[in-house]
C-alpha cells in the first residue's frame, strides 16, 4: 500500500511539474494565439477584397474593351463594304464584260488583257486607302491569278486558288472568310473572297473571284493598343482562330477550341506555368468572339502589395506587442532571474575570482538581502584565492629568473661556433658562411659596450647581413658598395645601415620578380657625411616620414625602423641631421645626413661633456 501511494504521489508531482509555467510563458502563449487569429482574419478579409477586386476589374475590362471590339467589327464591315464596292463598280463591270464577251462571240486576247488590267488597277486603287488590306488577288479562268499588291505581296497557289474559287462559287455571291495559315501558311492573315458576276442585263454571268488579304494584327490594333494582354479571336463557326500580342508563344500549344465554347465571363486559368486572368466576351461581335488573357500576378500586383504591406505591418505590430508584454512581465521576475544568471556564469565560467553582484535596482527585499550575503562570501573567497595566487606567482617568477640567468650569451656564441665547424666539416660552405655572419651580427647586437662605431665597422655589419641574405635570395639580390675613403673613420650609430638595407630588401626585392640591386654609397658633401642605401623596385609612399611622425602610418617589422634611426642620429649629431627618403630615377634612396666627426673627436668631446655618451644615446633614442 505504501509503495502504491508513493507511485501515485510521484505521478501527481510529474503532472504538476509538467503544467508549471512562468508568467512570461503564459503571456507569450496568449499573444501568439491572438496574433495567429488576427492574421487569419486579416488574410480572409484580403481574400474577399481580392475577389471583389477581380469582379470589378472584369466589369471595367469588359466596359473598356467593348468600344475596341466595336471598332474592330466596324473595320471588318468597312472591308466588306470595300469588297462590295469593287464588285459593283462600273469600271470593273465594264472590264468584266470584255472578259466574257456578249455570249455569242468570244472576246479576243487583246480585249481580255485590257479587261484584266482595268480590273487589277481598279482593285489596287480600291484597297489602297485601308492599311489592314495588304494585298488582293483576282481569280479568272482556270488557274489564272492576278495580284494587286498594297503593302505586301500575297499570291495564291494554283491549288489554293481553285479551293477559294470553289467556295466563292458555292456561296452564290456571299462573302467567304478563310484562314490564311491553312491556305498559305501565313499566320494572322484573313482571306475574304467574293464572286464577281455581270450585272449587265441581269445576266449574273460569272466573271471571276476577288480575294482580299487582311492583316489581322493591323486590324486588331484597336484591341492591342488598348490593353497589353493576349487576345484570341475566333470565328463564329469555330473555323477561324487568331492570336494577337502573344510575344512568348504561350497559345501555340494550347487547345483553343474550348475557348470558343466558353460563355461570357471571367476565370483564373493556369497556362505555361503561370496564372492568367481570362475574360471571355462570347459572341460579342458579328464576325468574331473575343477572349483576353492577362497575367494574374501583374494584374493584381496592387492587391499582392497590399497583402505584403499588411503582413509586414502585422508582423511589426506583433513584435511590438510581444516586446511590450515581455517588458511588463519581465519586471515581475527580473530580480531572481538576474541573480540566477549571475550565479550560473560563475559556476560555468573559468574565473580567477568570484565577481560581486553589483546591481542596485533590486525591487525584491529578500533578493537584496541575499545579494549582501553573497557579496560578503565572495569577498572572503576572493581574498583567500588572491593570497594563494600571489604565493604561486612568486614561486614561478623565482624559477623563471633562475632559468634566464642560465642563458649566457657565450653559450649562444659557442653553439654557433660548433655549428660553423660542423658545416665546414660537412663541406657546406654556404651554411658555414651564414652561421659565421649570424654569429658576428649576434655579438654586435648583444654587446652594449659601444653604441657609436666607425663607418668602416658599420659596413662590416652590413656586409655580414648581405652574406646571409645573398644565400637566401641568390641571384635575385645584387649588393654594391661605393664608399669614400675619407668617410671610413667617421662615427655612426651602431646598426644604422643594416636596418636600411633590410628595408630595401623588404620593400624592394620582395615586391618585385626580377633582380634587385641594393647599393650603399657614402661620400662627403660640403661639411656633412652622406650615407645612402639605394635599391631598385617600387617607390616609397609619398610623405612617409611625415606620416610616421604623425602616427598615420605604423612601421612594419620589429620596431627598429626609420623613426628609431632618426632619433639616434639626432641624439648624436643634433636636430639639423637625420633621415630622408626620396625617389631618384628608377631607385628608392634612404639617405642619412651626419656631421663629419671621427671616433677620437667624439670620445674626447663626450668625455668633456660636449656630446652624450653611448649609454645616453641608448636611453634617448635607441632600441
Amino acid at each position: 500500500m505504501r509503495r502504491v501511494s508513493g507511485e501515485r504521489k510521484n505521478g501527481r508531482e510529474y503532472l504538476v511539474e509538467k503544467k508549471r509555467r512562468s508568467i512570461v510563458q503564459r503571456v507569450s502563449w496568449i499573444l501568439i494565439w491572438t496574433s495567429v487569429l488576427s492574421f487569419v482574419g486579416g488574410c480572409f478579409a484580403l481574400s474577399r477584397l481580392e475577389a471583389s477586386n477581380t469582379e470589378y476589374i472584369y466589369q471595367l475590362t469588359e466596359e473598356l474593351l467593348g468600344g475596341s471590339v466595336r471598332e474592330l467589327e466596324e473595320r471588318l464591315e468597312d472591308i466588306q463594304g470595300t469588297l462590295y464596292g469593287l464588285v459593283v463598280s462600273d469600271e470593273i463591270q465594264e472590264a468584266g464584260s470584255l472578259l466574257i464577251g456578249d455570249g455569242e462571240e468570244s472576246p479576243s486576247a487583246l480585249e481580255q488583257a485590257s479587261g484584266l488590267n482595268v480590273i487589277v488597277d481598279s482593285i489596287q486603287n480600291g484597297i489602297r486607302s485601308d492599311q489592314a488590306i495588304v494585298c488582293a488577288n483576282f481569280l479568272y479562268g482556270e488557274g489564272l491569278v492576278r495580284v494587286a499588291a498594297s503593302t505586301s505581296y500575297c499570291r495564291l497557289s494554283e491549288e489554293a486558288a481553285d479551293a477559294v474559287e470553289e467556295q466563292a462559287l458555292a456561296a452564290s455571291g456571299q462573302n467567304v472568310f478563310l484562314d490564311g495559315e491553312t491556305l498559305m501558311g501565313e499566320e494572322n492573315l484573313l482571306i475574304i473572297a467574293k464572286q464577281l458576276r455581270e450585272r449587265k442585263n441581269l445576266s449574273l454571268a460569272h466573271i471571276g473571284v476577288i480575294v482580299l488579304f487582311v492583316d489581322v494584327e493591323e486590324l486588331g490594333r484597336a484591341l492591342t493598343d488598348a490593353h497589353d494582354g493576349i487576345f484570341v479571336l475566333q470565328g463564329q463557326d469555330g473555323m477561324l482562330e487568331y492570336v494577337l500580342n502573344d510575344t512568348e508563344g504561350l497559345m501555340e500549344e494550347q487547345d483553343l477550341t474550348r475557348l470558343w465554347e466558353r460563355e461570357a465571363g471571367y476565370s483564373i486559368e493556369y497556362l505555361g506555368g503561370r496564372s492568367w486572368f481570362m475574360v471571355s466576351f462570347g459572341a460579342s461581335g458579328e464576325f468574331f468572339s473575343y477572349t483576353l488573357l492577362e497575367p494574374y500576378t501583374e494584374l493584381f500586383a496592387d492587391v499582392r502589395q497590399a497583402f505584403a504591406i499588411y503582413a509586414g505591418i502585422f508582423a511589426l505590430c506583433s513584435v511590438a506587442a510581444m516586446l511590450i508584454a515581455f517588458l511588463s512581465t519581465h519586471r515581475v521576475t527580473r530580480d531572481i532571474k538576474l541573480f540566477i544568471q549571475h550565479i550560473s556564469k560563475i559556476s560555468g565560467g573559468d574565473t580567477a575570482q568570484l565577481p560581486m553582484y553589483e546591481r542596485q535596482d533590486i525591487h525584491d527585499k529578500d533578493v537584496y538581502a541575499l545579494k549582501g550575503a553573497f557579496n560578503k562570501m565572495s569577498a572572503r573567497i576572493n581574498e583567500l584565492v588572491r593570497d594563494n595566487y600571489m604565493k604561486q606567482l612568486l614561486v614561478k617568477e623565482t624559477q623563471l629568473r633562475a632559468l634566464q640567468s642560465q642563458m649566457n650569451p657565450h653559450f649562444l656564441y659557442n653553439t654557433l661556433n660548433s655549428l660553423y665547424w660542423m658545416a665546414k666539416t660537412a663541406e657546406m660552405p654556404a651554411a658555414a658562411d651564414m652561421i659565421s655572419s649570424l654569429g658576428i651580427l649576434l655579438r654586435e647586437a648583444i654587446s652594449d659596450e659601444e653604441f657609436v662605431i666607425t663607418i668602416d665597422r658599420e659596413l662590416d655589419i652590413a656586409c655580414h647581413y648581405f652574406i646571409i641574405q645573398k644565400h637566401r635570395y641568390e641571384d635575385r639580390l645584387e649588393a654594391k658598395f661605393d664608399v669614400s675613403e675619407e668617410c671610413s673613420s667617421l662615427v655612426i650609430p651602431k646598426f644604422t645601415l643594416q636596418p636600411l638595407a633590410e628595408n630595401a630588401i623588404a620593400y624592394g626585392l620582395e615586391c618585385m620578380l626580377g633582380t634587385c640591386t641594393v647599393e650603399i654609397r657614402i661620400f662627403l658633401e660640403r661639411e656633412a657625411c652622406i650615407c645612402q642605401v639605394r635599391n631598385t623596385g617600387p617607390g616609397p609612399e609619398e610623405g612617409l616620414l611625415d606620416k610616421l611622425k604623425a602616427g598615420i602610418v605604423k612601421p612594419k617589422g620589429n620596431g627598429i625602423g626609420l623613426m628609431n634611426i632618426q632619433q639616434r642620429i639626432q641624439s648624436v649629431f643634433g636636430e639639423a641631421y637625420g633621415v630622408d627618403i626620396f625617389r631618384e630615377g628608377e631607385e628608392t634612396v634612404a639617405q642619412i645626413r651626419m656631421s663629419c666627426i671621427s671616433l677620437e673627436e667624439y670620445r674626447s668631446s663626450a668625455a668633456a661633456g660636449g656630446k652624450p655618451n653611448g649609454k645616453r644615446i641608448q636611453n634617448d633614442g635607441g632600441g
